[in-house]
C-alpha cells in the first residue's frame, strides 16, 4: 500500500521581517522632534534657574525649627550671625525710625524699624501688629534671619530711605528679622523646587531614551536601504 505523497510544510514567515502595517509608518518629522528637544532643554535649564534663585528658601526650609535665642540686640554680636537662621531677639523698638511699604502682590503693609541700643538688626513685621501697644511691649520679635543684601529689590530700597533719609548706617550686611516668618513659611518654595526637580528628571529620562540604541534581537537581519534585483 502506497502512503500519500509527501506534502511540503507551508513556509515560516521570517521573524525580522516587517508586516505591511509597519512598512508603512513614516519617520516622525526631523523638524518636529528637533523642536521638542529645544523645548525639553528649554524647560531643564528653566528648572534649574529656578532652583538656583529658591536655593535661600530651601536652606532657610530646613533650618532647626526652634529659634536661637540672641537675648538683647544691643549685646548681640552680629560677626557671629549667620542669615537664614530661626532667631528670637530681644530689643526696645525705635519707632521714630520706621519706614513703611507696601508689598506689590498681597497688598499687605510692614514695617521695618531698628532696635535700640544698635544698629546691625533691624525688625520687619505688619504693620497692624507694630500699631498693637501690648504686642510691641513684649520687646521680644522672633522670625527669618536674613540680610538687606540678600533680598535686594524693594529692600534695596528701604535700606537707601533708612541710610540716606534717617542717617542710619544701613548696608547690604545689615540684619533683618521677619518677624513671624517661620521655616515651614518656605513650604510652597520646597514643593516648587521638588516640581522643578521631577520635571527635569522626566526631560532627562525622555532624552536618555531618544537617544539610546534600538537592541537588535540575536538573529535577526538589519534591513538595507538597497535591495538587490534576482
Amino acid at each position: 500500500m502506497h502512503g500519500d505523497p509527501p506534502v511540503a510544510p507551508p513556509a515560516r514567515e521570517e521573524p525580522d521581517s516587517l508586516g505591511p502595517e509597519l512598512s508603512e509608518l513614516t519617520a516622525p518629522p526631523s523638524g518636529s522632534r528637533l523642536l521638542a528637544m529645544v523645548v525639553m532643554a528649554i524647560t531643564v535649564v528653566a528648572c534649574i534657574v529656578t532652583i538656583f534663585s529658591l536655593r535661600a528658601d530651601l536652606r532657610y526650609f530646613v533650618a532647626n525649627s526652634s529659634p536661637r535665642v540672641l537675648g538683647e540686640a544691643s549685646h548681640v554680636q552680629s560677626n557671629r550671625l549667620s542669615p537664614e537662621k530661626y532667631v528670637n531677639v530681644a530689643g526696645s523698638p525705635m519707632l521714630a525710625h520706621t519706614v513703611e511699604y507696601r508689598r506689590a502682590v498681597s497688598g499687605a503693609r510692614y514695617v521695618v524699624f531698628p532696635l535700640a541700643g544698635q544698629r546691625t538688626i533691624f525688625v520687619e513685621m505688619r504693620a497692624e501688629d507694630a500699631e498693637n501697644p501690648e504686642r510691641m511691649a513684649k520687646r521680644e520679635f522672633t522670625g527669618r534671619l536674613v540680610t538687606f543684601g540678600e533680598l535686594g529689590g524693594r529692600y534695596g530700597e528701604v535700606a537707601n530711605y533708612l541710610s540716606d533719609s534717617m542717617s542710619l548706617p544701613v548696608s547690604s550686611e545689615t540684619f533683618l528679622v521677619r518677624e513671624g516668618e517661620s521655616p515651614k513659611a518656605c513650604l510652597p518654595s520646597f514643593l516648587l523646587a521638588l516640581l522643578c526637580a521631577l520635571v527635569i528628571a522626566m526631560n532627562l529620562v525622555l532624552f536618555a531614551r531618544w537617544f539610546r540604541p534600538l537592541p537588535v534581537r540575536a538573529g535577526a537581519r538589519v534591513p538595507s536601504a538597497a535591495t538587490t534585483a534576482p
